[in-house]
């Protein structure tokens, strides 16, 4: 369900389900796996679980856009904390991504994630994301260089 949910595709697609969104958020659930992005040595960096947040949050502006919404790309523009309580994620980890909405203006949104395996939190962190409207999409488009390959795939996709 989470590949209709996010732009993200192949590798990069991290985030396998969606679960319990609401107004305020939602959770979304994955594995950990070794062909990730930062895999070594049987594990991945946990600074992956930013990523896992902000995938988590690019469902969650889906879903807000109602049954049938197309996944639009989206950026992330600050941490404003991060907490790890690991240096990795261990291959085969069933991982659970909570989000939920702390404040939003406009197209600027605040959230708060955190990534856990059971009891266990791996990191909790407030991340900003910018929604960007189509004519700002565009522009970017325009002024991103065509060497920059995963970025144009991904905004000529939306």
């Amino acid at each position: 369900m989470a590949e209709s949910m996010i732009p993200h595709r192949r590798r990069m697609r991290l985030i396998d389900r969606i679960k319990n969104p609401d107004q305020q958020g939602l959770q979304a659930e994955t594995t950990v796996r070794d062909v990730w992005p930062m895999y070594k040595n049987g594990a991945v960096s946990s600074i992956m679980c930013i990523e896992l947040i902000a995938q988590s949050v690019s469902a969650f502006a889906t879903w807000l856009r109602g049954s049938g919404a197309s996944p639009r790309v989206g950026f992330l523009v600050g941490i404003k904390t991060a907490e790890f309580n690991s240096a990795t994620l261990p291959i085969d980890t069933h991982l659970v991504i909570t989000v939920k909405e702390i404040s939003r203006v406009g197209n600027y949104g605040v959230f708060r994630g955190e990534v856990s395996s059971g009891p266990t939190s791996f990191c909790a962190a407030v991340i900003q994301v910018i929604d960007p409207d189509r004519s700002t999409l565009q522009k970017i488009k325009e002024q991103t260089p065509k060497s920059h390959g995963y970025i144009m795939r991904l905004l000529e996709n939306d």
